[in-house]
């Protein structure tokens, strides 16, 4: 009795043991028993389940993988290249029933590795040679775009492509030399001959300003003459006016007494002085005949 009652125990605790299943992070589960797949997927954590005959738990991991590979492509030339090919993907956690049910574990080489050989390679016969140098970002991202309409439709998702070490034939890497010196020295000599243009528009722009100041400054300068000789005549005008009144007020005020009696004034002052003269008059003005 003694037996038993240390047996049972055990055997309850056997038990419920077998009937836990735990899923460590960075994974879920599908959940398969006796070949039929539950629905629900199991995430992290422990997961209890009555009955262990017949049931397993399938894990995936869905943290994000590195995979590389060297593959061979391609160019729009038809020159066969080599390169290291590294790419970074996940599952969509969500996903992994229909993955399992799919692909099964083997998921990577049926979904991932032959769709990127065959992404790689049409995407190769896009591109010239000198492009995987000078445009190797933009191959990436195209890749991996590509890859992602492709495996996403399967619940994958495609973090990261990188080219790396793109063995190219020494020929067509010396092509590649030149021409990227040339394109270089052509983007030189355009910058210099747009400094150049540029510098000659501006003399040219400054020339033609300081024609248009001269021509303004000129223009000024007459106007200013013609309205100094403007103001002038107006003053001439203006004294030759006062002149004539003055004048006119002159001939107002003469008359023959007065001036007969300016006349005998001055025949006095001239009797009046040492000097001998002749003096003929008729009585109204003197004029002078002789004088010693």
């Amino acid at each position: 009795m003694k037996a038993i009652k240390v047996l049972v125990p055990l055997i309850i605790a056997f038990m419920l043991f077998q009937g836990c299943a735990i899923v460590r992070p960075g994974e879920v589960g599908v959940d398969v028993h006796f070949g039929k797949v539950k629905p629900t997927v199991m995430k992290p954590g422990p997961h209890h389940f009555m009955g262990f005959i017949g049931r397993k738990i399938e894990r995936f991991d869905t943290r994000i993988v590195n995979y590389s590979r060297e593959l061979n492509f391609h160019t729009k030339e038809g020159i066969e290249v080599s390169s290291e090919v590294t790419i970074l993907y996940h599952i969509v956690p969500d996903s992994v029933i229909r993955i399992y049910q799919d692909f099964g574990a083997g998921y990577q080489e049926t979904v991932i590795e032959d769709n990127l050989i065959t992404i790689l390679r049409q995407t190769g016969l896009d591109y010239k040679a000198t492009q995987l140098i000078t445009e190797r970002n933009t191959i990436e991202n195209t890749i991996k775009e590509k890859m992602n309409k492709v495996i996403g439709e399967y619940g994958f998702a495609m973090d990261l492509v990188m080219l790396k070490e793109v063995d190219l034939p020494q020929a067509v890497v010396e092509t590649i030399e030149a021409q990227l010196n040339a394109d270089e020295t052509a983007k030189k000599t355009k910058i210099e001959n747009e400094i150049k243009r540029n510098q000659l528009d501006f003399e040219l722009e400054k020339q033609k300003k300081e024609k248009e100041m001269a021509i303004i400054t000129e223009r000024m300068q007459i106007n200013f003459n013609i309205e100094k000789q403007k103001k002038e005549a107006e003053r001439l005008l203006i004294e030759a006016d006062a002149i004539k009144k003055q004048q006119a007020i002159i001939n107002a005020t003469l008359n023959d007494r007065l001036i007969k009696y300016k006349s005998l004034e001055i025949t006095r002052d001239l009797v009046g002085s040492k000097n001998t003269k002749v003096i003929v008059t008729d009585g109204k003005s003197p004029v002078i005949v002789n004088d010693n």
